[in-house]
């Protein structure tokens, strides 16, 4: 009996530790995933609903692009490893994001800066059910040290803290509707 008590232990543990993490905690593996590439796991910390939101925005933007379909179909493919917008609807907002994060930053120049790149989360604000995380990272771009303080809104889903997209993001995408294009 002892020995099933303690390997259930054993299982339970990481649930426990997962669901006490900090918004810091998140925020720092949040962005270990960029460094590692893995962007499953990045698009497995997201909101929910940012996702969708983030994926209504896509589905808008290549309705609307105003190219031909060959190159809208080519962007598709690249981006999102789809052939037109009905494959791109059917996706689920965290695959189209993961795909979208490989195929921006999965390679080439982008994954080197990011692979190098130090994140170190300094504390949060809570402002209701959304915890905004101050961090300050630091990477080498084209030879030049960029040290900046960012701030990561995380929001608490289901007993998680799950990261939201950034504020000039979501206002990009509340934009497009003015612009023409509908979300």
């Amino acid at each position: 009996m002892r020995w099933i008590l303690l390997v259930a232990g054993l299982l339970l543990a990481p649930m426990v530790s997962a669901a006490q993490e900090t918004p810091e905690q998140v925020v720092q593996r949040y962005f270990e995933t960029f460094r590692s590439g893995d962007f499953a796991a990045n698009a497995a910390m997201m909101d929910p609903a940012a996702l969708a939101e983030l994926k209504t925005a896509m589905v808008g933007v290549a309705d609307a692009t105003g190219v031909s379909a060959d190159e809208t179909q080519a962007h598709l493919r690249e981006t999102f490893g789809v052939q037109n917008t009905a494959e791109l609807r059917a996706l689920e907002p965290a695959v189209l994001y993961e795909r979208m994060l490989r195929s921006v930053l999965g390679q080439g120049e982008m994954r080197e800066v990011l692979s190098g790149a130090r994140v170190n989360a300094l504390g949060h604000v809570l402002e209701g059910d959304t915890a905004h995380v101050v961090y300050r990272m630091s990477m080498q771009v084209m030879g030049n040290s960029i040290d900046q303080v960012q701030v990561a809104p995380v929001r608490r889903v289901d007993g998680r803290w799950r990261v939201l997209l950034t504020g000039s993001f979501a206002a990009m995408i509340n934009a497009m509707p003015a612009a023409g294009i509908e979300p």
